[in-house]
């Protein structure tokens, strides 16, 4: 996880992979803002999200990165194989898990609370429950796109942070 105080070298690769996982956030917003009213263009939205947020992932510890990064792997696997709730399952914890990562590194309001509205999203979703589904949709939404602008707002070098602590 980044430290913001602390400015490495930034490569064009580094400030590519910083903005698609930025990029990603804006996705995800959209997406499961769409996912209650348009559930395929929601859903093939939230895979984006989730991969163009996993490809580019800057977390010092290897085992959350592989996992993070693992559950979009698996979340594409599931989709190809024609499992579209496990799918959308995998990419809301990635998409959740790294909102959580956020407010760890950089305090962004309620952002801790979003593998839980996640989560409860995916359930809403699968088992149709559309009020609830909507409601939790707008509120993740919502959060995302908080995110996006606070993390639009910070210089690029704070999500890389220190590039030697990075376990590879």
């Amino acid at each position: 996880m980044a430290d913001p105080h602390i400015q490495s070298p930034m490569d064009f690769l580094d400030k590519l992979t910083v903005c698609l996982y930025r990029s990603g956030f804006i996705v995800a917003a959209c997406a499961v803002g769409l996912l209650p009213y348009s559930p395929q263009v929601g859903y093939f939205g939230l895979l984006v999200a989730a991969t163009l947020c996993a490809s580019s992932l800057h977390i010092y510890l290897k085992p959350f990165r592989l996992l993070l990064q693992m559950a979009t792997w698996i979340a594409l696997l599931c989709h190809a194989f024609g499992q579209p709730e496990l799918a959308l399952g995998g990419v809301l914890l990635t998409l959740g898990g790294l909102a959580f990562k956020e407010y760890i590194c950089f305090r962004v309001w309620a952002l801790n609370f979003m593998p839980f509205f996640a989560a409860l999203l995916w359930l809403c979703t699968v088992v149709s429950f559309p009020l609830p589904q909507k409601m939790l949709s707008a509120v993740c939404a919502l959060l995302f796109a908080v995110l996006f602008i606070q993390k639009i707002k910070m210089p690029l070098h704070f999500d890389i942070g220190d590039k030697s602590k990075y376990q590879v």
